[in-house]
């Protein structure tokens, strides 16, 4: 079962670099839609954006795999009911013996991917990819990964 997470895991992971690598393509080079500032040239921005959008997705999603991965360094307080009073409690992670948390980095990884992908395709074609369309994207990118997120850990407390 832990094998299957992981090849999982692996999978979801090379489907994030092959968008990651199709996303820094196109931003280097189709031309691109947004107004530039007076000090900055359109060649500067072709190999400028693409190397800040790969640094911050590669740091952003690498964090989120350690710390999904690794549940003792992240420390989560929550508000819970104790003797009749509201006090801050800090959330117990359960043991993973299937490999579950393989999954839910997997998942964090792709949809980060897919989030940075539609910021470079408002960069790209803003006329398509209005604010209103990142707003439902964004909410809609956003629903798949609580919802893994909270089945996985309550699967795995009740194994405590």
């Amino acid at each position: 079962m832990k094998e299957r997470n992981k090849s999982i895991f692996r999978i979801l992971l090379f489907a994030s670099v092959g968008i990651l690598l199709a996303q820094t393509v196109l931003l280097a080079v189709l031309p691109h839609g947004a107004p530039l500032t007076v000090s900055t040239s359109q060649k500067e921005m072709h190999i400028v954006l693409p190397l800040i959008f790969i640094l911050i997705e590669l740091v952003t999603c690498g964090m989120l795999i350690y710390f999904i991965l690794n549940p003792q360094h992240n420390y989560n307080y929550t508000v819970r009911r104790v003797d009749g009073r509201w006090k801050w409690e800090r959330i117990v992670y359960g043991p993973d013996p299937n490999g579950l948390r393989y999954i839910t980095a997997g998942v964090s990884t792709i949809i980060i991917t897919l989030l940075f992908a539609a910021i470079s395709a408002a960069i790209l074609w803003p006329d398509v990819v209005t604010e209103m369309v990142m707003t439902i994207a964004v909410i809609i990118l956003m629903i798949p990964l609580c919802v893994t997120y909270c089945i996985v850990e309550n699967k795995l407390r009740k194994l405590l």
